[in-house]
């Protein structure tokens, strides 16, 4: 009897032990182990992504190494039968068809880029095998290319788009100078008597102007002086005597000696036929000596609100669409 009870009890207590085989409490993931995999699911996904791309990459390479090489054969062919390269790609028969070309012509040169997502290469006349980039003048990487309307961007030779407001009762003398840090000359202003009010350099831009369509203008300016400055997009008619609208950029403050790069993006209002840029000193008149510089001019029609960095037909991979510094010039943006 005895045995029995013992039995009993014991199947009793097994029965309810927490510690007995599928009764054991369950434990969930630590969050040192949830970390462990999200990070271990993080490294996966970048090592897919890269090799994705790299795959990617090769093959828009392949693509079109083969599509210019194709479109150099048909050019080739068309400067053996006529004794001049075409001055399209369509007069050759040539038409985008995955791989979208640009294509610079003479009668004895010529460049096409061909370019497929993000991969841009080129070849030309001399440039024999599909090379990374792409020709002078076209866009690079999927970028279209950008054109400076201005002119005249840098102060060399002409400077009749450079203009200078002395301020009230403030005169003085403005022209080239040649400066030896720079190694370039800038377009200077220099006070002989002072102002007795703000005043500031503008940039007056070529006529070139779409109503409409947005600008983007900029150049870089430095001070003889520490000295606040207001900048100003201002519109102006073609022969530059009415004002047909502003667009205010805010107040900088520019430290002696050092450039500062200024400029902003406006859309041209009905009437305009040029666009100026404004830097007014706010903190003070210009005094007999004060000095204010400038050179190299952006001046694009884009939608794009974020300032190019400055390039003309000598940057890299460039070209002028006219005479050196007397034209607009294309090329990438830099």
């Amino acid at each position: 009897m005895n045995r029995i009870n013992r039995t009993a009890n014991e199947n009793y207590h097994n029965k309810h032990d927490q510690s007995a085989p599928g009764l054991r409490p369950t434990h969930g993931f630590t969050i040192v182990e949830l970390l462990i995999v999200v990070v271990l699911i993080a490294i996966l996904a970048a090592i897919t992504i890269v090799a994705y791309n790299g795959l990617q990459k090769r093959a828009q390479t392949s693509a079109v190494s083969t599509a210019l090489n194709q479109a150099s054969k048909k050019v080739k062919l068309y400067q053996v039968d006529n004794n001049t390269y075409p001055t399209t790609l369509a007069t050759a028969g040539i038409a985008d068809a995955g791989v979208t070309y640009q294509y610079t012509g003479t009668a004895t040169t010529f460049c096409i880029t061909g370019t497929q997502g993000s991969t841009s290469l080129y070849l030309s006349d001399t440039v024999t095998k599909p090379t990374e980039g792409g020709c002078a003048g076209h866009g690079q990487g999927g970028v279209a290319a950008i054109t400076n309307l201005a002119t005249s961007p840098k102060p060399v030779g002409a400077t009749s788009n450079y203009q200078i407001y002395w301020g009230v009762n403030g005169t003085g003398t403005a022209g080239i100078y040649n400066d030896a840090g720079l190694g370039r000359p800038v377009w200077r202003a220099t006070w002989s008597v002072p102002s007795t009010s703000s005043g500031g350099s503008f940039w007056v831009s070529d006529a070139i102007i779409t109503v409409g369509s947005r600008y983007q203008l900029s150049q870089t300016i430095r001070s003889s002086k520490n000295v606040t400055v207001s900048v100003l997009l201002v519109w102006v008619n073609a022969a530059s005597t009415i004002e047909t609208g502003s667009a205010s950029l805010g107040n900088i403050t520019l430290t002696a000696g050092s450039s500062r790069r200024i400029g902003g993006s406006a859309v041209a209002p009905a009437g305009t036929g040029r666009m100026r840029i404004i830097a007014y000193a706010t903190s003070g008149s210009w005094s007999a000596g004060d000095t204010l510089d400038t050179w190299d001019t952006m001046f694009v029609q884009s939608d794009n609100t974020s300032l190019y960095n400055y390039a003309d037909g000598s940057s890299p991979s460039w070209v002028w669409n006219g005479g050196v510094n007397a034209s607009t010039s294309t090329g990438p943006a830099l």
